[in-house]
């Protein structure tokens, strides 16, 4: 199903970005940018794992202030934390989590540069990597099979043009369903698992 749902939305956004031009109808784009991500329920906080992002994009305006924007893009999330030795804190511990993610976004022009957004991405999982001061996390460690193979996440941002061709898009996502359950699939109504939280900053270049 998630493959299925992933080469379906990339083979759509393809055939816009490839008719685009011609049919004067969308705007369309690259896109590049820095994510900080952390997950909530691990019991380490602050947005310190960082990546980069790399993707397209197309839009169509729908209104005079009113625009439908796309997009697929790599886009790592995780979570870290350094040891200190001379802190005597020798904890480490490193999370990578790999998604091709396809946001979906109303975007409402709030000035003549500027612009929110609201909306939802689907993220397909395609790579973990786990490991602590001991080393990667193998065998009955390994924890590729504990994360859910897809994550729907909430969007919301806030879009400024820099110029005719470039625009900086700051963005926060937020998981609606954890990305891994609790160990031993503890849970409550108000905490089921581990979420993945995202603060990001892309510039986007528009054909």
């Amino acid at each position: 199903m998630m493959n299925a749902v992933l080469k379906f939305a990339c083979t759509v956004l393809l055939f816009v970005l490839s008719n685009c031009i011609a049919a004067q109808k969308f705007d369309a784009g690259l896109l590049l940018g820095l994510n900080t991500s952390q997950i909530t329920g691990d019991n380490f906080s602050g947005y310190n794992q960082p990546g980069l992002i790399a993707g397209i994009w197309t839009a169509r305006t729908i209104g005079a202030k009113s625009r439908i924007s796309m997009e697929i893009q790599y886009l790592p999330k995780g979570s870290r934390k350094n040891s200190k030795p001379t802190d005597a804190t020798f904890i480490f511990y490193r999370l990578r989590l790999h998604y091709i993610d396809i946001p979906l976004v109303y975007q409402y022009t709030i000035h003549k540069n500027f612009s929110l957004e609201s909306g939802l991405s689907y993220g397909a999982l395609i790579g973990v990597y786990e490991a602590d001061e001991n080393g990667p996390f193998v065998g009955n460690f390994a924890s590729q099979e504990q994360f859910k193979r897809s994550d729907i996440s909430f969007i919301t941002g806030i879009n400024w043009r820099m110029t005719d061709r470039l625009t900086f898009n700051l963005r926060s996502t937020n998981s609606i369903f954890p990305v891994r359950d609790h160990p031993n699939k503890v849970s409550t109504f108000l905490n089921r698992g581990q979420y993945s939280n995202c603060v990001m900053g892309r510039f986007q270049y528009q054909f």
